[in-house]
């Protein structure tokens, strides 16, 4: 069996987003499924793939579609590779080594001016690609507040747009200091506010990998930022926000059309179809613990 080795996350780290979440320890996870613990281990190191059998256990355990896995996980040749909107340009940064996607989104009556999402920590590439191709940023969209995708605005200077979302809940998460002159605003107001500019966006709640983290849908394309991956979710923020992690997926995948395209802040481009059929986070059980 071949480890699809093109995601952002691969079978081993779902194995351990989820028993994080679930607040299960590895003797606890082994008397409910009859593996052993080091061969646990080894799945969550990613040198023991699990069988199809051990998958149904860990599935039942852990409240996910074991055998979903196989569809994606394993299967490299069904890596999603997408060519997006000509609207909507990713630039990839470089966050102390970690790659991230920051987008820019061109207006569909000027293409002069464009939105930034994310910044993917401001490193030189965004700023160079905005000064290159000369746009005026009407806004930035921060999908929640960790520091690989809404660092260093100060970086923008000039090009520093009046208007900035963020939810505060995220607040506390922003690396300081901040330009003084920065203002953030709700993004479930973004819609309204950039209405007038000639702009169509709808924000979307995606709180569990922050409190505060939301999708914004432009032009078709739905910005996720860490809410989901191809084939994964970003790790909830405590396990007591697993629920909400997951839950997040769940309303995001079935309030998109499939044809709707999700792009991250990491990982291969993908759409909601496709991450209905082998996202494990999609059909899992929310509520457990509850």
């Amino acid at each position: 069996m071949t480890v699809n080795m093109k995601l952002e996350d691969q079978y081993n780290d779902v194995l351990k987003k989820f028993r994080y979440g679930r607040k299960v320890g590895l003797r606890a996870l082994s008397d409910t499924t009859g593996i052993p613990m080091d061969s646990l281990r080894g799945m969550e190191a990613g040198t023991v793939i699990p069988s199809a059998d051990e998958w149904a256990s860990l599935g039942t355990s852990m409240g996910f579609n074991g055998n979903v896995m196989e569809r994606l996980h394993f299967a490299p040749e069904r890596t999603p590779c997408l060519s997006l909107p000509s609207s909507v340009l990713p630039v990839r940064e470089d966050y102390f080594g970690y790659a991230v996607w920051t987008y820019l989104v061109f207006h569909p009556g000027s293409p002069k001016r464009a939105l930034l999402v994310d910044t993917g920590g401001l490193g030189e590439t965004i700023c160079q690609t905005i000064e290159k191709m000369d746009l005026e940023l009407d806004a930035v969209l921060l999908t929640h507040g960790h520091s690989d995708h809404a660092g260093d605005l100060s970086r923008l200077g000039s090009q520093l747009p009046a208007k900035i979302f963020l939810h505060k809940a995220d607040f506390s998460l922003l690396p300081s200091p901040l330009p003084s002159a920065i203002r953030f605003q709700r993004p479930e107001e973004a819609g309204d506010q950039l209405s007038s500019l000639g702009w169509k966006i709808g924000t979307q709640k995606a709180t569990g990998h922050t409190s505060g983290s939301v999708a914004y849908l432009i032009h078709d394309v739905l910005f996720v930022g860490d809410a989901i991956f191809a084939g994964s979710s970003g790790k909830a923020e405590n396990p007591d926000a697993f629920q909400n992690s997951l839950l997040s997926v769940q309303h995001l995948l079935t309030l998109n059309n499939p044809s709707t395209f999700i792009v991250s802040g990491h990982g291969p481009f993908t759409t909601v179809g496709m991450e209905r059929e082998w996202n494990p986070f999609f059909n899992a059980n929310p509520i457990m613990n509850a």
